[in-house]
C-alpha cells in the first residue's frame, strides 16, 4: 500500500513540475533513420540544422519528437516508395555530438552487419520546423 501512496506522490510531483515547465526556442541538429522489419536496408538522413525547435527547459527533451519522426515517415512513403518503416529521429544543441552518433549508428550497423545503412543525398529530405503551441493539460 505505501508503494502504491509513493508512487502516485512520485507521478503527481513528475507531472506538477511538467506543468510549469516554458519551453525554449533553440536552435537543434537533427537526423532520421528510417528502417523495416521486413527490409535489410536502413535509410538515414545528412545531420540537419533546425532553428527554432522548442526544447523543455527542465529537461532538455525535444517538444512534438514524434511529428519529426512522422515527417521522415511521410517522406519515406510518399517520395520513397517505402510503406511501414518505423522512423527516428536524434538531436542535439551541439552539432559535433549529434555528428559524433551519427557515424555510431552507421558503424555499430556495418559492424554487426544488421542492417544495410543507405545515406540519403544532402538535401533529399529537409525536416521542417514545428510551431509549438501550448496545450492545456487536465
Amino acid at each position: 500500500m505505501i508503494k502504491k501512496i509513493a508512487f502516485v506522490l512520485l507521478v503527481a510531483f513528475m507531472t506538477a513540475g511538467a506543468m510549469h515547465a516554458k519551453p525554449k526556442k533553440r536552435v537543434v541538429y537533427m537526423f532520421g533513420v528510417s528502417a523495416s522489419f521486413t527490409d535489410s536496408i536502413a535509410y538515414i538522413t545528412d545531420v540537419q540544422r533546425m532553428d527554432p525547435v522548442y526544447i523543455e527547459s527542465k529537461t532538455g527533451f525535444l517538444y512534438d519528437r514524434s511529428i519529426y519522426s512522422q515527417q521522415l515517415q511521410t517522406f519515406m512513403e510518399e517520395k520513397m516508395g517505402r510503406p511501414h518503416t518505423t522512423c527516428t529521429i536524434f538531436f542535439s544543441k551541439k552539432k559535433r555530438k549529434l555528428e559524433n552518433k551519427y557515424l555510431k549508428v552507421i558503424k555499430f550497423h556495418k559492424k554487426r552487419n544488421s542492417l544495410n545503412i543507405r545515406q540519403m543525398e544532402t538535401g533529399a529530405f529537409k525536416f521542417v520546423p514545428e510551431e509549438w503551441t501550448e496545450h492545456e493539460t487536465i
